[in-house]
């Protein structure tokens, strides 16, 4: 038998090529309709997320690793559309999503090296693949996305398509889409590319390892290759002008890795605090953080945090040995709004740094704390005051005490504060009138009243009478929520970061309710006597004399810590308006280093307060003063009183309505009358008697100091 009668006549040819076609068309034909256009990929979706100051307009900074921001079609410069289309699909406007032609000679190139690697796909087939499909250079990935891209041409038009792409391609350098490429390569946005950077960024799309000019010289060479293939195809395709392509140059792009979108410093602390407080307060992922293009909108002002970071830069010491540290941050009382925060001077990322130093100092995300000193005297005077004890009513401050056998001391020896009223003795944060008197109202008072005012339980307050110099770690945020209940009148508010969170098409997915975490925890007749005595603080014979703001009323008060050798080591200063409440503390990460200001001691009524007083003064530049209330208890006059041997001159008082009660060593000329004349007391050697106080009980696990 030869091969002639074997071979397959004509009519059977036609016949096995017709049933091979319809069994490939119908086997074509079922993938086609059981092939559905999938969701998009997280990474393909991916945006970045930004993070607004409060006016909701002004940038601070991004979340995620990406740096893809959608931008509409109409955004983006026509010039850039046709760079991009002359790169990578000229017939895109003509074509069905996809190219015949193309694809079978890609086939043919890649079967015969077993690979689906070769190019030959339209701008529709590559989004495809990008946006639906891994990356698996694969016979049958490719067939799916031949099928997806068909599908896709026939639901969506060109324009949304094209947008899509240019929203999704990733162009290099961490980024997503040709907003971010846009940053990323000349620090510009979209729709102020020039023609030739339109080009470069369209070049750089087919494999921007290989053509992105700062990587290599190769690879320069090969972009300007690339960058004038483009450029030739915009002038081919009747989309640039011959005589304008001749003018064009090769454009210049930034340093590599230079992001603009890269957080530094206090940025960083912000955007930290606002991740803490989504994921752990308000029940977002990280994942949605980093890939949702959310538009976050904070509580930060930017008038009052330029303003905070500029006082802690001044004021700061910049020394190398024994430079400090600080964390501050701002409340806005009745609200819990934190509208400014400074984290520490420099954020965490370098090696050589202490890990323990990138911890942010505000407190703002609850993982630092440091023992606040007689900055707790408040909650002492609160809980005094609730027991129907008068700002007139006097005590002995001498030297020492002897308190449930712990010896408290004033600053240094011999000062004293005899016959010292309550008023004046907070002014002066006199330690042995302050313990006594925690003994005496009950230290479960005090403890209560600081809980009640903000401080958590968790913090576990020691109901012991030394309490009241503050010897358990606090936060910035803490003690500052808890100060600006008192300047609220007792109105306690839970603190927050965000205002809102959309998505970017406007759908607002969170908005903060502060009202439902607001608590009325004090009576407002106390707060106000309690706002009063702090309003003394900043006056003559007070710690922080020298720092009331300017033209407007300020109350606050102080906090030193010292350690047993007796230097400080802790530094604080929390003070407010009815508008704002600020905590500023100054010391070291490592717990037993002294403080160093680089002009002598640090105390809480020095660059703690200097830090406040710079700060809060620009920050409410703008804003209305507002008075703070009237204690219907006390009427203000401006007396003289005799001068006491040994004083440097007469004292200015007030006249205080005493309530008849009992009080703590009490002096025997003491007794209570309808008015009774406030005389801050001096020592025997003139000297103010608030000062450091050596602890040396069990309970205490630092020694409280405090001096003007």
């Amino acid at each position: 038998m030869n091969l002639a009668q074997i071979a397959p006549r004509p009519k059977q040819v036609l016949w096995g090529v017709l049933a091979a076609s319809l069994v490939c068309g119908a086997l074509a034909g079922l993938a086609y309709a059981r092939t559905n256009i999938p969701n998009v990929s997280a990474i393909a979706a991916a945006q970045t997320t930004t993070l607004y100051y409060s006016d909701g307009k002004t940038p601070i900074t991004t979340i995620g690793s990406t740096t893809r921001t959608d931008v509409q079609l109409n955004q983006i410069p026509k010039p850039v559309q046709h760079a991009v289309l002359a790169a990578e699909d000229r017939h895109f406007y003509s074509e069905p999503g996809i190219s015949p032609t193309g694809m079978i000679r890609a086939l043919l190139v890649d079967l015969k090296g077993g690979d689906i690697s070769q190019g030959g796909s339209t701008i529709t087939q590559q989004y495809v693949k990008n946006a639906y499909l891994s990356p698996n250079r694969t016979l049958t990935r490719k067939l799916k996305e031949i099928i997806i891209a068909a599908k896709l041409g026939q639901s969506e038009s060109k324009a949304t398509i094209l947008d899509d792409y240019l929203n999704t391609i990733y162009f290099g350098r961490n980024a997503y889409g040709i907003e971010a490429a846009a940053k990323a390569y000349f620090n510009k946005t979209v729709q102020n590319l020039s023609v030739s950077q339109g080009a470069l960024l369209a070049a750089v799309i087919r494999a921007p390892s290989l053509y992105d000019p700062r990587v290599s010289k190769s690879a320069k060479v090969a972009a300007q290759a690339r960058w004038q293939y483009v450029v030739s195809g915009m002038v081919s395709q009747g989309w640039l002008k011959q005589s304008v392509a001749d003018k064009l140059h090769f454009p210049h792009t930034r340093k590599h890795g230079a992001a603009s979108t890269a957080c530094q410093a206090q940025e960083c602390f912000i955007r930290n605090a606002v991740e803490h407080e989504l994921i752990n307060a308000d029940g977002f992922q990280q994942s949605q953080l980093d890939l949702g293009g959310y538009k976050i909108v904070t509580t930060i002002d930017k008038t009052a945090e330029d303003a905070l970071v500029n006082a802690e830069n001044t004021v700061l010491p910049t020394n190398n040995s024994g430079t400090p540290e600080s964390g501050a941050i701002s409340v806005v009382p009745g609200d819990g709004a934190i509208r400014a925060l400074y984290g520490g001077r420099e954020y965490c990322g370098h090696k050589k740094q202490n890990p323990d130093a990138c911890i942010d100092l505000s407190g703002s995300t609850g993982f630092w704390a440091r023992p606040p000193g007689s900055s707790f005297k408040l909650f002492t005077l609160i809980a005094a005051l609730k027991q129907g004890i008068s700002l007139g009513d006097t005590f002995d401050g001498p030297p020492t005490v002897t308190v449930d056998g712990q010896t408290i001391h004033n600053a240094s020896a011999g000062e004293s504060c005899y016959g010292c009223t309550l008023l004046a003795a907070f002014a002066k944060s006199v330690n042995t009138v302050f313990v006594p008197l925690a003994k005496q109202i009950d230290p479960k008072t005090v403890v209560k009243a600081a809980e009640s005012a903000g401080i958590p339980a968790s913090r576990k307050l020691p109901a012991v009478p030394d309490v009241t110099l503050g010897p358990t770690d606090v936060s910035p945020l803490e003690l500052a929520n808890a100060y600006a209940t008192v300047a609220a009148q007792g109105l306690r508010a839970t603190p927050y970061l965000v205002k809102s969170v959309t998505t970017n098409n406007g759908q607002h997915v969170y908005t903060a309710d502060p009202k439902a975490n607001t608590e009325q925890v004090f009576p407002k007749g106390i707060m106000a006597s309690a706002i009063y005595a702090m309003t003394k603080v900043l006056q003559p014979g007070g710690t922080a004399y020298g720092r009331a703001l300017s033209g407007r009323p300020s109350a606050g008060k102080t906090g030193t810590v010292g350690n047993a050798s007796g230097q400080n080591v802790d530094a604080w200063f929390t003070g407010f308006t009815p508008q704002l409440c600020t905590t500023v503390w100054i010391g070291n990460v490592n717990r037993n280093r002294p403080l160093s200001g680089g002009t002598g001691e640090v105390f809480g009524g020095t660059l703690p307060a200097e830090i406040w007083q710079m700060m809060m003064n620009v920050a409410l530049a703008n804003a209305t003063p507002e008075p703070f209330p009237t204690p219907s208890a006390i009427v203000i006059q401006h007396t003289r009183s005799p001068k006491p041997t040994g004083s440097p001159s007469p004292t200015a008082t007030e006249t205080v309505t005493a309530k008849p009660t009992k009080t703590p060593t009490k002096t025997p000329t003491s007794k209570p009358t309808p008015t009774e004349t406030i005389t801050p007391s001096q020592s025997p050697t003139g000297t103010p008697s608030g000062g450091p106080t050596k602890l040396k009980p069990p309970h205490a696990r630092h020694h409280q100091r405090e001096r003007h």
